[in-house]
């Protein structure tokens, strides 16, 4: 089954491209050519044949008459790029079974995107060739290929819930197309021909109403460009048609008779009277809300295409109510009370449930937190704590939007950079722009009330940022969007990165855009040494633009309070104070290391006194694993120790040259002597990791060496060699030491096959503490570079179904009440920054809370060859399964019994951070260490201060039915002194006091 699967995933390999400038220049050219991508008009007929336009296909099945592609646009397609598609020209059964070519088909949907948010894009000098589409055919292709799709059973997993319905929202179904997003486009494209439209066209996409019809005719009729009077008239009248109150009613009254389920039935003939212009738009809300989601719930249930088809367009129906209905709601929102404002976040998440956006354990968690303060007065540390909770549900809807898209958008942007907007775009356009409204006064109330507030260059901000490292630095804010090799990163700069990769260079602080997982490797490094990260969302980021390059200050403390601030004299007191430098500096035990045991040494004979010795931590934590879990929660293997690799060491670096450890120790010191030219000991530096890392990947290990290998592989896991593969690991000196972790600097090569391959293998994974990223995180904090030295563990892979990292505490606070897990499907989940499944599990009572949703659109499973395949993921509601969350409290409960290592000296357990796996629903472990975090940033005095007003005001009570003060985003934060205290106010019934 797996060969059959990576099979069919190689089936079609991509024909070799220019580089992506000349690929760029090639779409540009479609634009503005008279046939865009398409050479010539020919009709494809029936039986296989192409015949010219005039011929048609009499004689040959009949047909269709369409453009065929120019040249360029072939190339593009044979590339692996689906541009220039015609509906007609498709199969609809390319698109459902087993073998379902989904990749195709969301290239189709975003070019789709592309063709309405950039004035047609590749068809923009086209729309008059005729014959190159023709709408009528085009809509019933549509329409049969959306028919083809609901009657296949695969299409109604909840996992394409969300792709299904945009396919019927972007698709020509010849229904009424008025929507945000083209009222957005059509804007966009008024004010790139007329600038002056630019400042309409600003609050048309940010704060939308029914009022814009009449601004934009008013605008035409006082200063609009003459020639461009029918542009101003058309947007008018799609602002009006989406704005039309008469659509969800019909909507829902043509879908009643037809579900086949009474009850729905009822609800939707009931709430059908909501719909109209006089009727309270938080009711309207709330009923389109609900309907929303009732027609989710009962989607997978109703089996005629023709009528599922009627669901999902009632569906966008009352999504276009909701989103109408929410731009008359927000201008009224400092009239409505605290219990209010989470009734209208839950009727906000009900909807992006119903669109998709969200799933139904999402929902679940909202309305969880929404009932366990509504009806009583909570402290202020447990109604932001609720707040802080409801704000992750913007990332989970931008997260789920990736799974389904965001592969394919990062492909697409070697071709058309605009296409990066596509999920911003769609989720402005959506539920999420209400709830994200409501969601910024509840943050900036909670945090005025706390005394804080999050303050980016000047401007108190509500939910558009969220903290995940603590720290504080000062650097170059830079965008980092465009990056495709992370490790080229200026160590100055303080970037906004796609997601916190693996492979990232030392920076001063980082604004991920998508978390990725909270306890990667490389979050985890972050939060190690103190790199401020913070989650931002689109929007912040696209408010940051006009900062980009500015000296800046980033500030994140451990309550999670933000600053990012122009940089400056009144900083030099903050950075200029003595601090505790020691707590990140590596002290190998040079006393300890014994380089003169050369021999492998088998897991079941390596222990906690070995680190630092004859091996890191890894092989000594696995070491005592297996002593105190055993076989086969810890899978077997073998540790090649240091002074296996420092006698390799001792051949000249070349003929009649100096010994290699010689060579390096001196090229150190000579590095170190250039500190003075630092653009000069930069390239020093470079050159000489290179060359040695060159000389590793060649050197000579020798006859013993090898023999003891091959004796070890036989002796540990028995079967012929190339039968079974091995994780190749690094294990160094230099890691999970006091104040430094190390954690996913140094490489590991996972499923490895045959003899040949893991000698490679070992030479890498010797070669990989002296990559540049490597060296640049690991040399400011180590006085003597030439002692690092790499053991080696060789451990057999473990065909997980899914794995991740375990923290025997929150992360977030610390708290060691509680455990925090990231999760994926297949093998190396979480580690590696992947969005992963996280969940904060009570260690008491095992319940546990969903922190994030796993998004990741593959899974890496073990290739029968070697190495990791890429499969698409399942993209279910869990990853854990309850009985698998208990097996993980049962764990965290036994490692500190277990493992004296995780044991202060009186006995306390420490905190561990823990690579594991479940096969089967059963246990594997993969590694443990000390979770490391950076005491300086919690210590920090100045972090400490920003924090000071909440700790001092936790247990003040909140009346949650009194109204917030009236916080305006672009008002300066509130000083502690300042803040008004968690005081009753009159309570009033907001417009959406439904209940």
């Amino acid at each position: 089954m797996l060969a059959l699967a990576l099979a069919l995933l190689a089936a079609r390999p991509a024909a070799a491209l220019p580089d992506a400038p000349t690929l760029r220049g090639w779409v540009e050219g479609f634009k503005v050519s008279d046939r865009g991508p398409f050479e010539v008009i020919r009709w494809f007929c029936n039986d296989g044949t192409v015949r010219p336009a005039r011929a048609g296909c009499r004689g040959h099945g009949d047909g269709v008459q369409h453009g065929d592609w120019n040249a360029q646009a072939r190339a593009l397609r044979e590339g692996g790029y689906e541009i220039a598609n015609v509906l007609v020209a498709l199969h609809p059964e390319s698109f459902i079974g087993p073998q379902a070519d989904l990749d195709t088909w969301r290239q189709i949907l975003l070019e789709r995107f592309l063709i309405g948010a950039d004035q047609g894009w590749i068809y923009r000098g086209a729309w008059g060739y005729r014959g190159a589409m023709q709408i009528e055919d085009e809509e019933a292709a549509a329409r049969n290929i959306a028919l083809a799709m609901l009657a296949d059973p695969r299409w109604r997993d909840p996992a394409r819930f969300l792709l299904l319905r945009e396919s019927v929202r972007v698709l020509p179904l010849a229904v009424n197309q008025a929507s945000a997003a083209q009222v957005r486009a059509d804007a966009l494209n008024l004010a790139n021909r007329d600038a002056g439209f630019a400042a309409l066209r600003a609050k048309i996409h940010s704060f939308p109403d029914a009022g814009d019809a009449e601004r934009v005719r008013q605008f035409a009729r006082t200063r609009g460009h003459p020639g461009l009077g029918g542009s101003y008239e058309s947007l008018a009248r799609s602002i009006e048609a989406l704005y039309a109150p008469s659509g969800a009613a019909a909507a829902v009254l043509e879908l009643a008779p037809l579900v086949g389920d009474e009850d729905l039935a009822k609800q939707l003939r009931d709430k059908s009277g909501e719909f109209k212009a006089e009727v309270n738009p938080g009711r309207r809300l709330a009923a389109a809300a609900r309907l929303m989601r009732l027609v989710r719930d009962a989607f997978p249930k109703i089996k005629d295409p023709q009528v599922a088809l009627t669901a999902l367009l009632t569906s966008l129906a009352l999504e276009r109510e909701v989103y109408t209905a929410s731009t008359e709601v927000l201008p009224k929102i400092d009239s409505v009370n605290r219990r209010n404002r989470l009734w209208l976040l839950e009727y906000g998440a009900e909807a992006l449930y119903g669109a998709g956006f969200i799933g139904a354990r999402e929902l679940r968690e909202i309305e969880a937190q929404v009932r366990s303060i509504e009806d009583r007065n909570p402290t202020l540390r447990e109604y932001r704590a609720v707040v802080r909770y409801m704000a992750r549900v913007p990332e989970w809807g931008s997260r789920r939007i990736a799974f389904d898209f965001g592969p394919t958008v990062e492909r697409w942007t070697a071709i058309e950079p605009r296409v990066r907007q596509h999920s911003a775009d769609r989720l402005r356009g959506s539920p999420m722009l209400f709830y994200s409204g409501v969601l910024d006064t509840m943050m900036l109330d909670a945090n005025q009330l706390a005394g804080i507030q999050a303050d980016v260059f000047g401007e108190a901000v509500g939910a558009g940022v969220r903290a995940l490292n603590p720290g504080i630095a000062r650097g170059v804010l830079r965008s980092g969007d465009e990056t495709t090799h992370p490790e080229s990163l200026q160590s100055d700069g303080i970037y906004t990165l796609p997601e916190t990769t693996w492979d990232l260079a030392p920076v001063a602080g980082i604004l991920t855009r998508g978390e990725g997982s909270s306890i990667s490797h490389m979050s985890l490094l972050a939060r190690n040494l103190g790199v401020p990260n913070v989650v931002v969302s689109d929007a912040m980021v696209d408010r940051l633009r006009s900062h980009f390059g500015t000296h800046a200050v980033l500030a994140v403390s451990p309550g999670g309070v933000v600053r990012l601030d122009e940089d400056g004299q009144q900083w030099d007191p903050v950075f200029g104070s003595p601090g505790d430098e020691g707590d990140t500096m590596i002290h190998p035990d040079l006393q300890k290391l014994d380089l003169s045991v050369t021999d492998f040494v088998p897991l079941s004979q390596v222990r906690a006194w070995d680190q630092g010795r004859i091996c890191g931590p890894k092989g000594a934590n696995l070491g005592e694993l297996r002593y105190a879990f055993g076989s086969p929660p810890v899978p077997d293997g073998f540790v090649i120790p240091f002074g296996a690799f420092r006698r390799v060491l001792d051949q000249p670096l070349e003929p009649g040259g100096p010994p290699v450890f010689e060579w390096m120790a001196k090229s150190y010191d000579d590095i170190q002597a250039a500190a003075g030219d630092p653009a000069r000991q930069r390239k020093m530096a470079s050159d000489f990791l290179a060359r040695l890392r060159a000389w590793i990947l060649q050197a000579d290990v020798g006859p013993a060496f090898e023999a003891q290998l091959r004796w070890n592989l036989r002796d540990r896991f028995g079967a012929e060699d190339g039968s079974y593969g091995v994780f190749v690991r690094s294990d160094t000196n230099v890691e999970d030491l006091k104040g430094f972790t190390g954690a996913g600097l140094n490489q590991t090569i996972p499923n490895v096959v045959g003899y040949e391959n893991i000698l490679r293998a070992i030479r890498e994974v010797w070669a990989s503490p002296f990559t540049d990223r490597a060296y640049s995180w690991r040399q400011s904090h180590m006085a003597d570079p030439e002692y690092v030295f790499p053991a080696v563990v060789v451990q057999r892979a473990f065909p997980s179904e899914k794995s991740g990292v375990l923290v025997t505490t929150d992360v977030e606070t610390g708290d060691r009440r509680y455990l925090t897990i990231a999760m994926n499907e297949g093998v190396s989940g979480a580690v590696d920054g992947q969005p992963a499944e996280v969940l904060r599990i009570d260690a008491r009572s095992g319940q546990s809370q969903l922190l994030a949703p796993a998004t990741t659109s593959f899974r890496n499973v073990l290739a029968p060859g070697g190495g990791i395949a890429k499969l698409p993921a399942s993209g279910g509601e869990a990853v854990l399964s309850s009985r698998e969350v208990k097996q993980v409290v049962l764990l965290a409960r036994e490692v500190p019994a277990r493992l004296p290592s995780m044991q202060t000296p009186s006995g306390d357990p420490i905190p561990a951070d823990i690579e594991l796996a479940f096969k089967d629903g059963k246990l594997a472990l993969l590694q443990i260490r000390p979770l490391n975090e950076n005491k300086r940033a919690q210590r920090n005095a100045y972090l400490a201060q920003l924090d000071a007003p909440f700790a001092q005001r936790g247990d003040a009570i909140v009346w949650i039915g009194g109204k917030p003060a009236p916080i305006h985003p672009s008002a300066p934060p509130a000083s502690p002194a300042e803040a008004p205290a968690a005081a009753p106010s009159t309570p009033t019934a907001g417009p959406a006091d439904a209940r």
